[in-house]
């Protein structure tokens, strides 16, 4: 394990500090403030709603009081008062005014005088009016021209409703007095003389007094009247620069509509009046609906910083009295298992403390000593195991060529014996030297040829070698005859089952990355995979030591380590491949070949 995935003891405590007390304190003040912020923010909503009901339910009740005002004005006493309203309508002004007062004394006898009734007016089809109690100040073109006065004449003896958001009277003429108009346009069977085109009242609404009120408090917004279609009827507090600039209107549905004006973010709550259609529309800017979270927040906020600074006392007073001498065994420990010796911590801390610390500085000292000495036990231990079993190889060998030049020498007088003499000299020349255990790799192949010289008159040219070595291979340093034993198990072996057909012998060698890879592969009779197994071990076979492969693969291992062990594939009939992975290594400088010394 490397130094940069080591964690060290304090780190390891504010990790587990931060992650069992600061983030569950940290997600408990989250959530609360996200509870609080929903509860806060509801609330303020439900306030301005409570708010639109009330507004909803004045104008809903003023609008059907107007309407029955209206139609008790209209049908009291069988259609009375229309009648004595059509009189009015003539030139003759005595009369006129005679009609005007009987007129006057029915509608206070009707009406029952209220202060919110402004005014009564009847319109003729000749184009005259006749007014009761107030005169309306508005443009007659403008009063028969609006939408309420059209519906009533498209809708006989239907009420209509109409707004105004101004005084219409000439006592009530100030700005933002908020109007209801009620309107009926009389059948013939209720005007019967004909000539009434349409009778209204005009009232005074408590709606506009009370969105005035509402809205000088900030925290409540802006609130405005919308018909049914969406259009602005009263806006008292210049609200209309806050209105969604679209055709749509469905954002009058939408519960918490926001949009951001002039860089300022505001929250739309509606509220219909099903009576009317009409739309309580109140624009409130977010900030002043996060006002009370944001004072309840930055109160948790300070509560919490207060329990950080608690935390953060109690921590620095952990780490200086437990955590720092901890902390340097620890690192002490570290640096003994990345294998440094040299390490000597200083006693501080408790006396508990201190005795650890004087354990482990006596426990290094001693380890470091038991080290030494292991060391020198396991060099000396390989040395001998090398020189063993280099030395194993010798005898061997020499007794098969000795007893093949022995065989040829009883049955003729022949020429190879000088030439097998001479193989037999090269491959005791390799054998018996000692100044190092590697040598380059065509030497190597030069012995081979030598030894397979021999074991070709041996077994009267029973087989065939192939070479397939790279160029760039033949200077690589290996292991002194660590072929001829890998041949030698294929001819001796894998050929003894042969009776007329020739053996074939493949050795190939080329550089795969650091790697310099041999395999030896013949068409032998082949291995099971026990055979395999048994012959990378020594054992006796025909009263003999059978050393070969175990001998190659103990070497490879002793001076490469594990991954340099022989790779064998066998099939029964289908032969062998034994595959050699020795690292790269050249003659080209002292340290290279020190390095192949030492493994």
């Amino acid at each position: 394990m490397g130094i940069d995935k080591r964690k060290r003891l304090k780190d390891s405590y504010y990790q587990r500090f931060f992650s069992l007390i600061m983030i569950p304190i940290l997600s408990i003040i989250l959530v609360s403030i996200v509870i609080i912020r929903t509860v806060l923010m509801d609330a303020s909503a439900q306030n301005i709603l409570r708010i639109q009901d009330n507004l909803v339910t004045v104008l809903g009740s003023e609008v059907q009081d107007v309407s029955l005002r209206l139609s008790h004005f209209v049908y009291v006493n069988n259609n009375e008062i229309m009648r004595t309203a059509a009189k009015t309508d003539t030139a003759d002004l005595s009369a006129r005014h005679h009609h005007t007062g009987v007129l006057t004394q029915s509608f206070n006898y009707a009406m029952v005088p209220v202060q919110d009734i402004l005014s009564a007016v009847f319109y003729m089809k000749d184009g005259l009016s006749t007014y009761l109690k107030d005169e309306i100040v508005l443009p007659e073109e403008e009063i028969r021209g609006a939408d309420w006065y059209q519906a009533a004449l498209a809708d006989q003896n239907m009420v209509k409703i109409g707004y105004y958001d101004k005084g219409v009277t000439t006592s009530r003429r100030s700005p933002h007095t908020f109007t209801v108009v009620a309107a009926l346009s009389p059948g013939i069977d209720v005007d019967r003389d004909g000539v009434i085109e349409v009778a209204a009242l005009f009232m005074t609404s408590k709606v506009g007094s009370l969105i005035r009120d509402y809205d000088k408090d900030p925290l409540l917004g802006t609130t405005m009247l919308l018909d049914a279609e969406g259009e602005l009827l009263l806006d008292i507090d210049e609200g209309r620069g806050l209105l969604p600039q679209t055709a749509d209107k469905g954002w009058l549905e939408k519960d918490g509509y926001q949009q951001r004006v002039r860089g300022k973010r505001y929250v739309y709550l509606s509220t219909q009046d099903q009576v009317t259609g009409c739309w309580f529309v109140t624009a409130v800017p977010a900030s002043a609906m996060y006002r009370r979270f944001n004072e309840a927040a930055l109160a948790i906020l300070a509560v919490t910083l207060f329990l950080f600074y608690l935390f953060y006392r109690f921590s620095d007073h952990f780490m200086k009295n437990i955590i720092d001498p901890v902390h340097r065994v620890v690192e002490g420990m570290r640096q003994v298992e990345e294998g440094s010796l040299m390490v000597h911590v200083e006693p501080a801390g408790q006396e508990e403390l201190r005795t650890m610390v004087h354990s482990f500085n006596h426990m290094v000292r001693r380890l470091k000593a038991l080290i030494a000495e292991n060391e020198e036990q396991q060099r000396k231990k390989h040395e001998a195991e090398i020189l063993a079993l280099q030395s194993q190889i010798n005898p061997h060998f020499l007794v098969n060529s000795l007893s093949s030049i022995r065989f040829i020498a009883q049955v003729s007088h022949y020429d190879a014996i000088g030439k097998m003499a001479e193989a037999l000299m090269k491959i005791l020349s390799c054998s018996f030297r000692s100044n190092s255990g590697f040598y380059p790799f065509h030497e190597e192949l030069d012995v081979l040829d030598g030894f397979l010289y021999l074991m070709k008159i041996r077994y009267s040219d029973g087989f065939t070698v192939d070479y397939q070595v790279e160029e760039d291979c033949l200077d690589c340093l290996v292991p002194r005859l660590i072929l001829q034993p890998v041949v030698e198990n294929a001819i001796v072996h894998g050929f003894s089952e042969l009776e007329e057909d020739i053996g074939h012998i493949w050795v190939a060698a080329r550089i795969e990355g650091a790697l310099l890879t041999i395999t030896v592969k013949d068409d032998g009779k082949g291995m099971t995979k026990e055979e395999i197994a048994q012959a990378l071990k020594e054992r006796v076979v025909q009263g003999r030591k059978s050393i070969g492969l175990a001998n190659v693969d103990t070497r490879l291992i002793l001076n490469f380590g594990e991954g340099s062990a022989l790779q064998v594939e066998s099939q029964p009939q289908k032969g062998t491949c034994v595959r050699l992975k020795i690292p790269v290594m050249r003659k080209e400088g002292q340290e290279d070949e020190t390095s192949a010394d030492r493994g």
